[in-house]
């Protein structure tokens, strides 16, 4: 039987101490006709000279000789693709033997799917596997379209790039990568394929996917980084509804929609605003894009009367929504959280303590309560005098 070519691109930069762990995971796939695309991307390390070191006719070496950033590479990559499949790993991470395999043959039994993904596992600087959230994030075996798009809009990505094969055919339909986004390119461009295909997931941990501590590598958590992945969140949300038909809008966000009987197009318009007003990711403020999208519907008369006459909102209303803060960067929005959540801690402590008062309040009253009746007694009265004779004796 004639096996179809994969073409797998790996883009790298300064991972001589990873990259050729990386590439022997790619050749020693049991699924053996490739074409592994190497682009390199203005290393400053030996890393080079590790990949020429390699000798196999299946590798293809690509030199940027300054650096020109993981989009840009892997759009350079992408040009290469000879093969019928496309797949993409990281000059850091890993391949279970089967991987390829198991996803072509999935693609293979299941031509309805163009494109599939696996689960994965989490490994450090050290290789070894470690508990992370983030492996649990990736866990997803979603089957129908409109879940893949709306787990996309409310939480965000949860498909790793490692574990990805599909088609050329979708590849080149698709395109190349947004350049404008370093952190999230990869969501980006399941977004536009899950708005026309779609996708599914292996549910086996075939890739190992690794993670720093350090600033060295593209994905640790740095506050740089998580405040660009923010930045660059709010943008893919700002185009997310761009180029998606009515039909999958409504079968995906129906159950959102503030009119349920919403169908003609102004009406669908105002439904995309009151959706991307909803809050990014985990947050509970109004998204600032949905403001957007309302400000551009109120400039056309049309848009306004349905806003009003179909959905209560006028302009009073509309300056209600824009009297929050909308703008607020993730990172104010952190400290605001952990100085509200010292006051809460503070004023349990504060309830607790006031607590603790009325409680030995309560316990002195008793007590003077004891020692009032107690004076107050015929005995306490009748042994006064000996008491008195007892002071004198004490001096």
């Amino acid at each position: 039987m004639k096996k179809d070519l994969v073409s797998v691109l790996m883009v790298n930069y300064n991972h001589a101490d990873t990259i050729e762990q990386s590439i022997r995971s790619v050749l020693e796939q049991t699924y053996s006709k490739l074409q592994l695309i190497i682009v390199d991307d203005g290393s400053t390390d030996n890393s080079v000279e590790i990949i020429n070191s390699i000798e196999d006719p299946r590798i293809e070496v690509y030199e940027e000789k300054e650096n020109k950033q993981i989009c840009a590479v892997t759009n350079i990559g992408m040009k290469k693709v000879r093969g019928e499949y496309f797949a993409r790993i990281d000059s850091d991470d890993l391949w279970e033997k089967n991987k390829l395999e198991l996803q072509v043959e999935y693609l293979n039994e299941h031509p309805e799917h163009k494109i599939c993904f696996t689960h994965v596992s989490i490994i450090d600087e050290n290789d070894q596997v470690v508990d992370s959230e983030l492996e649990k994030l990736y866990a997803v075996d979603y089957e129908r379209q409109e879940e893949w798009l709306e787990t996309f809009f409310f939480l965000g990505n949860c498909l790793p790039m490692t574990s990805v094969l599909m088609t050329t055919k979708i590849m080149v339909e698709i395109g190349d990568f947004n350049i404008a986004y370093r952190q999230l390119h990869d969501f980006d461009y399941w977004i536009r394929i899950a708005k026309k295909y779609p996708m599914a997931v292996i549910p086996k941990k075939l890739a190992r996917i690794r993670r720093y501590e350090s600033e060295t590598n593209n994905s640790n958590i740095s506050e740089k980084n998580t405040t660009r992945t923010y930045n660059e969140y709010v943008d893919i949300r700002r185009h997310f509804f761009d180029e998606m038909s009515d039909e999958v809008l409504k079968k995906t966000f129906g159950k959102y929609f503030k009119n349920g009987n919403a169908e003609s197009r102004e009406e669908l318009e105002c439904e995309k605003a009151f959706l991307l007003c909803s809050p990014l990711g985990q947050g509970k403020a109004i998204s600032n894009v949905g403001i957007e999208y309302f400000v551009n519907l109120f400039q056309n008369k049309m848009m306004t009367d349905i806003l009003d006459k179909n959905y209560g909102l006028n302009a009073k209303k509309f300056y209600e929504l824009t009297g929050e803060h909308l703008y607020n960067d993730w990172k104010l929005q952190e400290k605001i959280q952990i100085i509200k959540e010292k006051n809460k801690k503070f004023e349990k402590t504060i309830e607790d303590k006031e607590s603790r008062i009325k409680v030995l309040e309560e316990e002195l009253r008793l007590r003077n309560k004891i020692i009032e009746d107690y004076e107050n007694s015929t005995s306490w009265k009748l042994t006064k005098p000996l008491r008195k004779i007892g002071t004198i004796v004490k001096k």
